[in-house]
């Protein structure tokens, strides 16, 4: 037997028994198990299925870690784990499996980093999934030797740091004629009769893609903490489909290149700190269907064309200085939205500089008057002389008159 695909039905308990109890090895190619209620740790005696090319025990209820003896299998192109309960770090045992096209790890509990081995050891790799896990640490640029890859799907880690500025080394976003020669060979995983499908988040929505996976350009980022410019090397990825950077930290400008990326699909920048005005090279992605830039800190007029004419409103939202449609904002001037507010801001300047000036004025005309008249007392003789008798005379008065109140109030209290 070559092919076991006992999918979808409602197989429990574990998976040692049917593994692992048998004194030698299998010859088989194909064992698909997913989608049933399998349970318990992920058997650790794969060195009696050598020669599988393709794996699947995806939706089900395993546990445990990824076991060492993954090794083994030296000839398995596709490996699918997904929807477990799987824990633990990525076994470092697998760099031996490198015949690898796919892998998808998603949504399972595993932490630790990306390993920094898969670039340099599993360079056969088209499609790497390890969405929804508790992966942390950076991404090494050592993923950028994966020159075939595909579709890149970490998002909804904890993944921090920076994206690499060597991504545009992935070649099968970046050439189209890599993508037709590619077509024109086989399956993804060589397996005959069948074909390779995979979940990939994009649009906005989980899709599920099969006949046509082997085309899907796909780098999703999403829900991490990645931080620092969206690096312009990003932008000469000009044959991806699918790019989701929401939910991150990313600050600085879009890339004014953005519009190079004449097939991008879907672009989704929502939920960071972009700041500046959207680069007016989105008027000529027509290719564009799905975008999101909202709840960023995007100022300026919103570049018009019939493909972004057509987005929602809630596309744009949360960016308090955008203005035009399809928001309800009009821009009055380049300045946005809050043209009126600014001037009001600017009048209330003005009034403000107005009062500024009126007391530098009124000081500077109080020192201008009291050096004039120092200057005449002491230039012209009998005026000063006239002003010290006057300052002479009243002090006199006022000394006699709190001189004289003062004796009354002694005497009466007499």
């Amino acid at each position: 037997m070559l092919h076991l695909d006992f999918s979808n039905n409602s197989f429990s308990r574990g998976l040692s028994h049917f593994l692992c109890d048998v004194n030698e090895t299998y010859t088989m190619f194909f064992l698909h198990l997913g989608g049933n209620q399998l349970s318990g740790e992920i058997p650790n005696c794969w060195m009696k299925w050598p020669s599988l090319i393709y794996l699947n025990l995806g939706n089900n209820i395993l546990s445990g870690s990824i076991p060492n003896s993954i090794r083994f299998l030296e000839e398995l192109r596709s490996l699918n784990l997904y929807n477990n309960r799987i824990s633990g770090q990525i076994p470092f045992s697998m760099l031996d499996c490198t015949r690898l096209v796919k892998i998808d790890l998603a949504d399972n509990g595993l932490d630790g980093s990306v390993p920094t081995w898969m670039g340099t050891s599993l360079t056969n790799l088209r499609i790497l999934i390890l969405r929804s896990n508790n992966l942390s640490g950076e991404i090494s640029p050592n993923i950028c030797h994966l020159n075939f890859l595909q579709i890149l799907d970490l998002s909804d880690n904890n993944i921090f740091g920076t994206i690499p500025k060597c991504f545009n080394n992935f070649t099968a976003m970046t050439a189209e004629r890599f993508l037709v020669e590619y077509d024109n060979e086989q399956e993804l995983t060589e397996v005959p009769n069948f074909v390779e499908s995979a979940s990939i988040a994009t649009k906005g929505t989980e899709l599920q893609y099969n006949t046509i996976l082997r085309l899907v350009t796909n780098i999703d980022l999403s829900k991490n903490n990645l931080s620092g410019d969206i690096p312009r090397e990003l932008t000469s990825l000009v044959e991806l489909r699918s790019l989701n950077l929401s939910g991150n930290h990313f600050t600085g400008l879009i890339p004014a290149s953005i519009g190079d990326m004449k097939q991008l699909e879907s672009l989704d920048l929502s939920r960071n700190y972009l700041f500046g005005e959207m680069p007016n090279s989105f008027r000529v992605m027509s290719t564009l269907n799905y975008l999101n830039v909202s709840y960023n800190q995007l100022t300026g007029k919103i570049p018009e064309s019939t493909q972004i004419g057509g987005f929602n409103a809630s596309s744009f939202i949360g960016n308090d200085d955008l203005c035009g449609p399809p928001l309800t904002s009009s821009c009055s001037t380049s300045a946005g939205p809050n043209m009126n507010r600014e001037d009001n801001n600017h009048q209330s300047d003005d009034e403000h500089y107005k009062i500024e000036w009126f007391y530098v004025f009124v000081s500077l005309g109080y020192a201008v008057g009291l050096f004039v008249f120092c200057t005449t007392l002491v230039l012209n003789k009998a005026w000063r002389e006239t002003y010290f008798e006057f300052l002479e005379e009243t002090w006199n008065r006022v000394y006699v008159y709190f001189y004289i109140k003062w004796r009354k109030l002694t005497k009466s209290s007499d």
